[in-house]
């Protein structure tokens, strides 16, 4: 049996997609305007037969999802399509043109059992499932699919589809129902100016430049109105939620900032502290979205928050000397204690003199490390260094102060959680008092060098 979601039968989904949308635009037109087929085309739609029935065989093969679960089973697979869109498919197959003597003699044209496969656009809908499989990734356990294609895109994209195809066939009815329509205009004219007719009415401008003249055309066209009226409707309806959720995750941020200005104003707190608060909250958004880390934590169940903290940190971690050639449970078992947090540029992050309870990672930007007396600095870190571990292993006070040269995003791990971590690993505990002693003397050194200087 075949997965339906399978690369190469979503690709041929796909493949039977355009080739059915061919049909669905070509027949009518061609029928209407009585158009002659030359043999390549004629050669290339029994090509487009052939894999109709292929595509047959293929979908009495193929499993479905049902109630979130992947459905293999041969005699539930041929029981659900012979339900469904079996006949349409088989009509769309069946080579009609092999009986044309038939044909003849009880219909006086083939022309008309061509208009057959125009059921065949029906199933659209349902190719549009399948090819919507191509914008989305397999879930962890490979049995359901998560989307990666934006689905007010794809809404958008299939009612754009259909409006334009319903378009089509609404001016290729106006067409056989005015033969004398612009009789002596080329094919391609007549056409456009049936398609303007049928847009300017379902869209219910009506200009009345192009009106009926007969009592099955003003039938046609009242019809064609009141689907109009519904059309339109469903595109400002539609127009309006795709709009409003394109980005909701700015407009969100957009109330917040709203609420944060009127706390400003109503506690009357000082331009120059209010500018910092504003900017604190758009650089967060042109940094991360808006999108705070511990309310995705929070929800996260213990096990995919641990995979997923490992996946976004270990990088950062592995930069880190002394947890270089740590094992993968001390890793999991840090990463978890990793909490976000941000500063702006020239935030102190801390001072000389404070009680240490954090050592520091930098995900983003560079801090600089300085000595407040004489404002001498020290050293620069950029992206992917760590500091603030020499005071929180010694429990000592801070030796420096610590200050953000730009918008820094940090990790920071708590005392607490660091002497945790090393009661459950003592060997590694014993690695990390030995780098540490070590670095302590170099930044001892190079404080003595800067204050000589």
């Amino acid at each position: 049996m075949i997965r339906p979601d399978k690369p190469w039968k979503l690709l041929w989904d796909l493949a039977i997609f355009i080739i059915t949308s061919y049909f669905a635009i070509e027949v009518p037109l061609r029928y209407v305007l009585h158009s002659e087929v030359d043999q390549n085309i004629n050669i290339m739609e029994r090509c487009f037969q052939f894999l109709f029935g292929i595509d047959i065989v293929l979908n009495f093969m193929t499993g479905y999802m049902e109630e979130g679960k992947l459905v293999l089973d041969r005699k539930r697979i041929a029981k659900r399509y012979l339900k469904s869109w079996f006949l349409i498919d088989f009509l769309s197959f069946f080579p009609f043109h092999l009986f044309g003597s038939v044909v003849y003699q009880y219909f006086g044209s083939t022309d008309i059992l061509r208009t057959v496969r125009l059921f065949k656009a029906l199933r659209v809908f349902e190719l549009f499932k399948s090819i919507r499989f191509l914008f989305e990734r397999p879930s962890e356990d490979d049995s359901k699919s998560l989307e990666a294609f934006n689905p007010v895109t794809f809404r958008l994209v299939f009612f754009g589809f259909w409006t334009s195809l319903f378009a089509h066939w609404t001016a290729c009815g106006w067409i056989q129902l005015n033969p004398e329509f612009l009789a002596g205009e080329p094919n391609i004219t007549r056409y456009i100016r049936s398609l303007y007719w049928a847009v300017t009415t379902l869209t219910t401008i009506g200009y009345g430049d192009i009106t009926p003249s007969t009592n099955i055309q003003t039938i046609y066209t009242m019809c064609i109105m009141i689907i109009g009226v519904g059309i339109y409707g469903y595109v400002i309806g539609n127009v309006s939620s795709i709009l409003s959720n394109l980005d909701v995750s700015r407009v969100a941020f957009q109330e917040k900032l709203n609420h944060i200005d009127s706390f400003l104003k109503y506690k009357k707190i000082p331009p120059a502290l209010s500018n910092r608060v504003r900017s604190y909250y758009v650089n967060l958004w042109e940094n991360k979205h808006g999108i705070d880390e511990k309310d995705i934590w929070h929800d996260l169940p213990s096990a995919i928050k641990i995979d997923l903290s490992l996946y976004l940190h270990e990088e950062l971690v592995n930069k880190v000397p002394f947890f270089q050639n740590a094992s993968i449970e001390l890793k999991r078992e840090l990463v978890m204690e990793l909490k976000p947090s941000v500063f702006m540029k020239g935030d102190l992050i801390f001072r000389e003199g404070d009680v240490a309870h954090h050592m520091f990672f930098i995900s983003k930007g560079s801090v600089e490390i300085f000595l407040e007396k004489g404002n001498i600095s020290i050293a620069t870190l950029p992206e992917g260094s760590f500091f603030g571990e020499i005071a929180l292993v010694k429990e000592s006070l801070r030796t420096a102060s610590v200050r953000a040269l730009d918008f820094c995003d940090i990790y920071t791990l708590s005392k607490d959680s660091f002497h945790e971590i090393t009661r459950h690993h003592p060997s590694f505990g014993k690695h990390v008092m030995e780098f540490v002693e070590k670095r302590a003397n170099d930044a001892q050194s190079r404080a003595n060098t800067q204050v000589k200087k």
